[in-house]
Formats: C-alpha cells, structure tokens, sequence
C-alpha cells in the first residue's frame, strides 16, 4: 500500500473542511498534478489522490446499499498509486468484501472511504469523501435495475464519449 508520508513534505489538517478547487504541485521533473484530499468524518483517516477524476459512477448493489445504508454510492477512480493516506490514523481498516474486493473504513467512526480490487491499477474512493467533488458528477449508474423505485438519477454526460469523434 501507499506510504504514510504527504508528498510535498506537508501535512494535511484532519479537521480541515476546506471545500475548495484541488490543488496541484510541480513535480521536480514534470507537469503539474491535480491532487484532492479527502477524509472520513471524525478526521482520523485522510487521504490524498493525484490526477483527474475517472469513471465516476453510482452504485446501487446490494453491497453498496447495505454498506451505505442509503440508495446508492458515488465511485471515483485514481491511479492507485497516486493515492497517499495523510492522516493521523494512516490507512483504513480494512474488509474483504468479496475474495477480490477490499474496502477500508475508519475503524474510529465507520466512514466508509475506499474500495480496492486486487487485479486493478485503480482505487475507487467515495465521491462524497472527498473535500472536493468537481468533476465527480456520476456518468453511469451501476445496478441500476436494483435501485429502489423512488429515486430518479439524470446522469452527466461521459466526457470520454463527448471527446470521442462524431460518425
């Protein structure tokens, strides 16, 4: 798993509730990289991730809703090894879920942060864990036939079908 440590060499205040645009930092010998932070309720467990948002989606199996105890969750893809845990508590606890599929929650209050297949380059963070959900609007919806009736999701339009050339 990713290291402890912040890299930029700063740390990150846990409680902080900043809501604002990511930040980025220069690489000593690149571009710039978008990063986000993210946190679970009580602050023990944070994180920081690199680069743009991937295939943000809802989510409504069965794992997710008993998990959430709502009617969806929103995922959001990173490289996972752009993802670096900042905070006081270090990494999540962690549950398998299924025998590929982990998830880590903060073993203080129970906010359920991330979700880590063994075979995947990609971790998927919660949308609404993150400090800041730009770019994060849900362009699909997974399981949506078993989403309870009442709830109605327009989804967003998939930048990379909108990137892709018209025939």
């Amino acid at each position: 798993m990713p290291s402890s440590s912040h890299r930029s060499g700063q740390t990150t205040d846990p409680t902080s509730t900043s809501a604002s645009a990511p930040d980025a930092y220069r690489a000593a010998d690149g571009p710039a990289v978008a990063l986000r932070t993210g946190r679970c309720q009580c602050g023990h467990i944070v994180y920081q991730v690199e680069g743009m948002p991937d295939d943000p989606h809802l989510c409504s199996c069965r794992h997710e809703t008993r998990i959430s105890g709502g009617p969806a969750v929103l995922w959001v893809g990173f490289r996972k090894d752009g993802l670096t845990w900042t905070g006081p508590g270090g990494e999540p606890m962690w549950y398998a879920t299924w025998p590929t599929l982990r998830r880590g929650f903060c073993p203080r209050c129970g906010t359920h942060l991330v979700s880590l297949a063994d075979d995947s380059d990609m971790i998927m963070v919660t949308g609404f864990s993150l400090d800041d959900r730009s770019g994060t609007d849900p362009v699909g919806h997974s399981y949506r036939d078993e989403a309870v009736p009442w709830i109605t999701i327009t989804l967003a339009p998939d930048p990379q079908l909108s990137a892709a050339p018209s025939q």
